[in-house]
């Protein structure tokens, strides 16, 4: 009896095994519903940049948005590539910055949707009220555009976070909608 119950399950097993092919799926072809969704497919693989990114400047006392050439093998991440060249940004005319020409970048370090940016005391500078939002503004909008995958910013002067208007550490594009391009949502 035992040796018909091992003959019948090789049988079964056999018959499962024929040489019809094998149909291989790929992954976004099977069923959401049963699997969850396809891996997102990344924009950038690590290490490589893009050549060109956009970082907000100022006119008429609102930001406009343009693009830079990105600097290559300086910087490891997108953000601090565009803060880098936000920085550096020598303008003129009626499109300027905000921000200090000696301001130097510390240090960007990226944690989830934040980005923990470190400046130099020139950022903070004196300068108006209005003028002192601007340079916020420019960091804010330049680092949470949507290629970054940045939500907000927390700004550090010389390793000292700072408690910016509207209080707390964190910043994000809504605390600076006033000056936000007329073209450009508040994300």
């Amino acid at each position: 009896m035992r040796l018909a119950k091992v003959l019948a399950v090789a049988a079964v097993l056999l018959g499962a095994c024929r040489s019809e092919g094998l149909t291989l799926l790929q992954e976004s072809d099977l069923p959401q519903d049963l699997y969850g969704s396809p891996l997102p497919t990344p924009t950038q693989t690590p290490g490589e940049l893009p050549e060109v990114g956009s970082i907000y400047l100022v006119r008429d006392d609102h930001l406009v948005r343009r693009q830079r050439q990105l600097q290559s093998g300086v910087v490891d991440s997108l953000p601090e590539a565009l803060l880098l060249t936000l920085i550096q940004e020598q303008t003129g005319g009626r499109i300027t910055t905000a921000i200090p020409s000696n301001t130097v970048v510390r240090g960007v370090e990226i944690d989830g949707p934040v980005a923990i940016v470190d400046m130099s005391s020139e950022f903070e500078s004196a300068a108006p009220g209005e003028q002192q939002a601007l340079r916020i503004a420019q960091v804010v909008y330049t680092l949470t555009q949507e290629a970054t995958g940045i939500n907000a910013v927390r700004i550090s002067i010389d390793g000292v976070p700072q408690q910016l208007n509207p209080p707390g550490l964190l910043v994000t594009r809504g605390e600076y909608g006033q000056f936000a391009p007329p073209n450009e949502g508040q994300r």
